[in-house]
């Protein structure tokens, strides 16, 4: 729970921020819930299908983005440590937008 705090305040370096929390959790953590909500609309898409398949499927679809959020903030942070030049500051400030849109979008 520390490291998340840390994430969150930024005091971990970048590169930590950026490629451990939001490229790599982010992406195990996103590709769990959406293999989860897909299991549950094929168990739960039958004929007729379960009326509670489609709303557990959003929930758990939409269950990271908290996580998301958090890998975000903490990357945009830890990019605004005074180490950081301006050119990687940029570019993993857009990167991470854009990871993470495409994560929830996905």
């Amino acid at each position: 729970m520390k490291s998340l705090a840390d994430l969150w305040a930024g005091r971990l370096p970048l590169s930590d921020a950026f490629w451990t929390y939001a490229i790599f959790w982010g992406f195990l953590i996103n590709l769990a819930t959406v293999i989860a909500s897909l299991a549950v609309l094929v168990t739960g898409g039958g004929a007729p299908p379960a009326p509670w398949a489609a709303p557990t499927a959003l929930a758990l679809h939409l269950l990271p983005i908290p996580y998301n959020i958090v890998a975000l903030v903490g990357v945009w942070r830890s990019s605004a440590r005074p180490e950081v030049t301006p050119t990687p500051r940029l570019l993993a400030r857009c990167a991470v937008v854009v990871w993470m849109g495409g994560m929830v979008l996905v």
